[in-house]
């Protein structure tokens, strides 16, 4: 989805609207993963609030976003693991998606505490998985530029797009249509206890 998180970053500059694609896309992620109906239109007045000192949205920012939420919706939806985090690709210099990453943790955790005040009655994994995602807003180092790196990053942006699908299922069971545990292996990285770090 690069070329996506570029041009939705583009229109919300264009409109001075401080946010970037990957958070605003991680802000939705996170309301629907903390458990806000799918059928919901008041999200589009909470990123106003948050990202737009509370001005409205223009209608082609409005229009774009409404986009993105419809297609994270079937994503999340659908039985293949088929969330897309809105972060730059991987061929993007390693820094970038970083910070992509950062920008879309943060947006998440900013969406789902609107939703979810507590998270001690959740499944542990969940817990750990919120925990975990503190830890990621506070990575700030720059990244090394080698292929141990890349691969370190790949596996933790793997178990943030896992970790974002799990806490879906928890809060939101009559749309999930996957259930997903951590020791199941999606795609190229395997999330189970022994968490995926960058050094």
């Amino acid at each position: 989805m690069s070329q996506q998180f570029q041009t939705l970053t583009d229109l919300l500059a264009k409109h001075d609207i401080l946010i970037d694609g990957a958070e605003l896309h991680g802000l939705i992620c996170g309301m629907l993963s903390g458990g806000m109906p799918v059928d919901n239109r008041e999200w589009f007045a909470v990123l106003a609030d948050i990202s737009n000192n509370g001005v409205d949205y223009p209608q082609e920012v409005l229009n774009a976003v409404d986009d993105l939420f419809s297609t994270t919706v079937k994503e999340y939806a659908e039985n293949d693991f088929a969330l897309n985090m809105l972060i730059p690709e991987m061929d993007a210099p390693i820094n970038e998606q970083g910070q992509g990453l950062i920008h879309w943790v943060q947006g998440f955790m900013t969406g789902i505490g609107l939703r979810q005040t507590s998270f001690a009655d959740c499944s542990e994994e969940v817990q750990e998985g919120i925990q975990d995602f503190a830890e990621i807003m506070r990575m700030d180092a720059p990244m090394d530029d080698d292929e141990e790196t890349e691969s370190q990053l790949t596996e933790v942006i793997e178990y943030v797009r896992i970790t974002a699908m799990l806490c879906f299922n928890e809060f939101q069971p009559a749309q999930a249509a996957t259930k997903i545990h951590v020791e199941e292996t999606t795609g190229s990285a395997t999330v189970d206890s022994d968490k995926p770090t960058l050094h």
